[in-house]
């Protein structure tokens, strides 16, 4: 009697119980290969965002500002370029112009520097001999040219027309855009109003 009732008993074997723990374990690891692999691309597409915002963002200042340079409607200021710096650190583009709002001369810097002291670069915006504010973060290049209005090289001040801004950022931590890499450049040549 006890030989039937084993006979007929209906279970699984140990062979049976670790086949399916060792299948199990593969289709775990791949739901979660699969899921942290989508998740570090979220994160590295979010990271690219933010940094051409970033970019975007800290060109428009420039270029707003910089084509109020030299703006001086009475003549009698002195407004225009005041430095002619390539944009790195501690040589900064530098000029003035006459602010209607306030009535008076602003002078206004930019160049890199390590705003946090995290080993990246920043760009900074120096207005009236005050403290440098960072307006771009992670910074690979800040680059300024000068022309003239035919488009060749400006050295002196006054023959300054135009300027080329190039700015290359960087993303934050590093993250990799497999197709487009983690660098983005931007270019515009600003022509002054004044």
């Amino acid at each position: 009697m006890t030989h039937k009732y084993l006979k007929n008993s209906v279970g699984f074997t140990l062979i049976e119980l670790l086949v399916a723990m060792v299948i199990s374990t593969i289709v775990a690891a791949g739901v979660f290969l699969a899921y942290k692999g989508q998740q570090d691309t979220q994160l590295g597409q979010k990271q690219i965002v933010e940094m051409q915002q970033n970019l975007r963002a800290a060109l428009y200042i420039m270029t707003r500002e910089i084509r109020m340079s030299g703006y001086d409607p009475d003549g009698d200021n002195g407004a225009g370029i005041t430095k002619m710096g390539n944009g790195t650190n501690g040589n900064p583009l530098g000029f003035t112009y006459y602010d209607d709002n306030t009535g008076a001369l602003t002078t206004i810097e930019y160049d890199l520097y390590d705003a946090y002291n995290d080993g990246d670069m920043d760009i900074g915006r120096k207005v009236d001999g005050g403290s440098r504010q960072a307006i771009a973060e992670n910074i690979s290049s800040l680059q300024f040219v000068y022309l003239q209005a035919n488009g060749s090289a400006a050295t002196t001040f006054s023959a300054v027309r135009s300027i080329q801004v190039t700015i290359v950022a960087t993303t934050d931590s590093g993250a990799i855009d497999h197709t487009l890499g983690n660098n983005r450049t931007l270019t515009t040549t600003i022509t002054r109003r004044n």
